[in-house]
C-alpha cells in the first residue's frame, strides 16, 4: 500500500533504508560478540615453586614458555602439573610419574573473559555464554512482538536497540561470571528483536513483494556490523573496553522517535488515520509525487473497511491451526520440513561463526572474512531467487555448504589456505540458504496461518542457535567432528527440499484445504 501510493521505490525509501542501517549495523555488532568476548585464550598451570604472582596478572614470552616447563607441565593436559617434592624449582624436585590437577592458572592474553573469570580447564562455561545469548534470543521474539503489536515497529526498534545499549553497557561493569552471564542474557532479550523490526518496518514501506530486496538493503548492514566486530576487538584489546566503545551508539537510537516514520499499516491497522495520512503526505513530498487528498482519503477508508467474505470467517471459526494439523498430510509434511529447515540453517550459520577461531591464521581477519563472505550471498539470491526459483536455489546452497564442509577434514591441512576457503563456501552457502528460507517457508502455508506458521519456524531456528555455542566441545571427540557435522545437517536438509513444491510464479495458497490441490491447481 505505501510503495503504491508515495510513487514507488524513491528517495523516501532510501531514508527509510539509511536510517535503519544503524540500528542493524549494531545488531551485527552486538549478535554474536560472544565469539570474542568470550574467546578462549592459551593457559597453562601456575607452578608458585618457580615463579612468582606476577605472571597471573600479566605474562612475557619468556616466561610463558620457561625452560623448567619441560619437567613440570606435561606436555599433553594443561589441566594438570607434576606434584613438587621439595620447594625448590629443578628437575629432581618434581615427581614425573605422578600428575595433580592445577589450582591456579597463568594466561598468555587477557583480551577476554576466560582470564578474567579464571575460566581454564572449563570449557562448557565458556560455550555456555553463546547458549545464554541465544536463549535470550528466543524469550525476546513474544516480547518484543507484542510491543511492535501494540505501540508500533518504531517504538519496538527504539526499545530493542537503546535496550540492548544499556544492558550491554552494564555488562562491561560485570565482577564475575554469573553477573556477566545474567547481563548477557538479559541484553539479548531487550536487543534481538532490531532485526525483526527493522524488517517488518522495510517490507510494509517496500511491500511484501519486495522482501528480497528489502533482505538485502538490511543485510548489508548487518554483515558490516558483524565485520566491525572482529575491527573493534581487534583494535581495543579488552572486552570491557569493547564494551564500552560498542554500546553507547545504540543510544543514537533514542532519536528515532523524530527521524524514523511510522508504519502505515501498523497506524492504519491502530485506527491512527491523521497520522497514516501526514506520514503519506510526507513521504510523497519526498519522492516528488502528486498526491490528491481525496485520494489518501479514499485509500485509508479502504484499508479500515475491509471486505468480509462471510464463508470465510465460518471457515476459520471451524478450522483451527491445530485441527488443520491433525487433518491435512501436505501442511505436516510442510511444517515438520520447515522444522528441519529453519533449526539446522540457523544451527549451521552460527557454528560456523563460533568455529572461526579455529581456522589458522588471525581470529580477527577470519571472522571479518565471514562477515564479508555473507556480501555475495545476498547479491546471488537478490539476482536468482525471482529467476532460478526458490527450491533450486535452496537445494544448491545447502549442497555447496554441505559438500564444503565435510571436504574440510579430508584435506591434508585442514587448517590451511584451503581449509579456508571451502571454510567460506560454505559459509557463502549458509547464509544463502537461511536468507532464502524467509521467503521460501512464508510462500509455503495458507495466507491466514502464513505469519503464526513462519513465526513457528523461525522459532526452531532459534533452538538451532542455542545449541550452536556448544559445537566446539564436540572438537574433543576428534577435530573432524564439529565440520562434519555442520555439513551433514544442510545435506540432510537439501533432500527434504523434493517434499515441498516450487512457489515462484504460482499463487499461494489462501485457506489449508489450497494444500490438497494439485500444485498447478493453485498456480
Amino acid at each position: 500500500m505505501e510503495g503504491e501510493c508515495v510513487g514507488g521505490f524513491g528517495r523516501w525509501q532510501v531514508r527509510l533504508a539509511t536510517l535503519l542501517a544503524l540500528p542493524v549495523l549494531l545488531t551485527g555488532l552486538y549478535g554474536t560478540n560472544y565469539v570474542f568476548l568470550a574467546a578462549s585464550t592459551p593457559y597453562r598451570c601456575h607452578i608458585s615453586e618457580c615463579e612468582d604472582n606476577g605472571t597471573l596478572e600479566a605474562v612475557s614470552p619468556s616466561s610463558w614458555s620457561p625452560d623448567w616447563a619441560s619437567f613440570v607441565l606435561p606436555g599433553d593436559d594443561a589441566c594438570s602439573r607434576h606434584p613438587a617434592v621439595s620447594d625448590t624449582c629443578d628437575q629432581d624436585s618434581f615427581d614425573n610419574t605422578s600428575r595433580v590437577v592445577c589450582d591456579s592458572f597463568v594466561y598468555l592474553e587477557h583480551r577476554s573473559i576466560f582470564a578474567e573469570f579464571n575460566l581454564a580447564c572449563q570449557e562448557g562455561k565458556r560455550a555456555l555464554v553463546g547458549t545464554v545469548h541465544n536463549v535470550g534470543m528466543l524469550v525476546s521474539l513474544p516480547i518484543m512482538g507484542y510491543i511492535s503489536d501494540k505501540w508500533g515497529r518504531r517504538a519496538a526498534l527504539v526499545v530493542s536497540g537503546t535496550g540492548a545499549g544499556l544492558l550491554g553497557l552494564c555488562k562491561s561493569f560485570a565482577g564475575s561470571y554469573t553477573a556477566y552471564v545474567l547481563a548477557e542474557f538479559l541484553e539479548t532479550v531487550l536487543g534481538a528483536s532490531v532485526y525483526p523490526a527493522a524488517f517488518v518496518l522495510m517490507i510494509e514501506w517496500l511491500g511484501v513483494e519486495q522482501r528480497i530486496l528489502a533482505s538485502l538493503l538490511l543485510g548489508i548492514p548487518l554483515s558490516a556490523g558483524a565485520a566491525t566486530l572482529a575491527l573493534l576487538d581487534y583494535l581495543t584489546g579488552y572486552w570491557r573496553l569493547w564494551a564500552r566503545v560498542a554500546y553507547p551508539p545504540s543510544f543514537l537510537l533514542l532519536l528515532y522517535p523524530w527521524l524514523l516514520p511510522e508504519s502505515v499499516r501498523w497506524l492504519v491497522a491502530n485506527s491512527k488515520l491523521p497520522q497514516a495520512a501526514r506520514v503519506i503526505k510526507q513521504a510523497a513530498r519526498w519522492n516528488r509525487v502528486a498526491l490528491p487528498e481525496d485520494a489518501i482519503d479514499k485509500m485509508l477508508a479502504a484499508q479500515t473497511e475491509p471486505v468480509v467474505d462471510k464463508s470465510e470467517v465460518e471457515d476459520d471459526e471451524e478450522e483451527s491451526l491445530f485441527r488443520a494439523f491433525i487433518k491435512y498430510g501436505e501442511l505436516r509434511r510442510r511444517l515438520l520440513t520447515c522444522f528441519v529447515w529453519w533449526s539446522s540453517a540457523v544451527f549451521v550459520f552460527y557454528g560456523l561463526a563460533v568455529r572461526a577461531h579455529a581456522l589458522a591464521g588471525s581470529p580477527h581477519g577470519n571472522y571479518a572474512l565471514l562477515a564479508a563472505a555473507e556480501l555475495p550471498a545476498l547479491l546471488l539470491n537478490t539476482l536468482l531467487l525471482d529467476r532460478a526459483g526458490r527450491r533450486p536455489l535452496l537445494t544448491a546452497a545447502l549442497l555447496l555448504t554441505a559438500l564444503a564442509l565435510i571436504a574440510i577434514p579430508l584435506l591434508p591441512d585442514s587448517e590451511g589456505v584451503y581449509g579456508t576457503a571451502l571454510f567460506l563456501a560454505g559459509k557463502v552457502g549458509a547464509t544463502m540458504a537461511l536468507n532464502a528460507l524467509y521467503v521460501y517457508t512464508a510462500e509455503l502455508f495458507p495466507t491466514r496461518a502464513r505469519q503464526r506458521l513462519l513465526a513457528a519456524c523461525s522459532t526452531c531456528g532459534r533452538l538451532g542457535a542455542i545449541l550452536a555455542p556448544l559445537t566446539p566441545l564436540l572438537a574433543a571427540y576428534g577435530t573432524w567432528v564439529p565440520p562434519t557435522l555442520l555439513g551433514a545437517l544442510p545435506l540432510a536438509s537439501a533432500a527434504l527440499t523434493r517434499l515441498v513444491p516450487e512457489t515462484l510464479g504460482r499463487r499461494l495458497p489462501d485457506r489449508f484445504r489450497d494444500l490438497q490441490l494439485p500444485h498447478d491447481s493453485i498456480a
